[in-house]
């Protein structure tokens, strides 16, 4: 009898172990799976950040003109969007990754901005049935306070636009 209650006694230990098993590992992978889900209700602070929550300061929408001096010469390009630290500069080919660049923003009714910039990402890649504007994220660097201060007052008026048009 004592034989039969040690098997039995091996069996359930064995088939509780096997259980826990089996629950850690399903676990995972359900973590993981609701971590990916586009949706993002399930994803962890840790685990995904939208762009605005890295971005330092915040950005307007614009339909500004530029020209960029890149190493094939100077292209007309537009942004889109821009902030006192960077923007997106919509352009037909887009530069290489940390390329640095001069670029001169025309802003509406001021004289032209001369800024630095350089590449911090890019769409060139990416097929051109799923690009709405091709062009490239940029980050304004090695600027003056003064031009800097410039840049600032831009983007100011225009929030300031945008609050009385609203």
């Amino acid at each position: 009898m004592t034989k039969t209650m040690v098997l039995s006694s091996l069996g359930i230990g064995a088939a509780i172990v096997v259980i826990l098993c089996f629950v850690s590992a399903y676990g995972r992978f359900f973590k993981k799976r609701r971590a990916a889900e586009p949706s993002g209700q399930f994803v962890s602070p840790s685990i995904k950040k939208s762009w605005e929550e890295k971005r330092q300061h915040r950005r307007v929408a614009v339909s500004w003109k530029a020209s960029a001096e890149t190493p094939d010469g100077i292209i007309n390009v537009q942004l889109k969007d821009i902030s006192l630290g960077g923007a997106f500069v919509v352009c037909d080919k887009p530069m290489a990754l940390r390329e640095k660049f001069s670029i001169a923003i025309k802003i509406p009714e001021q004289d032209p901005l001369e800024l630095t910039a350089e590449v911090v990402w890019s769409n060139f890649n990416v097929p051109v049935d799923k690009v709405v504007n091709r062009g490239m994220g940029v980050r304004f660097v090695e600027n003056t306070e003064q031009v800097r201060k410039k840049l600032d007052a831009a983007v100011k008026s225009v929030f300031t636009e945008e609050a009385k048009a609203a």
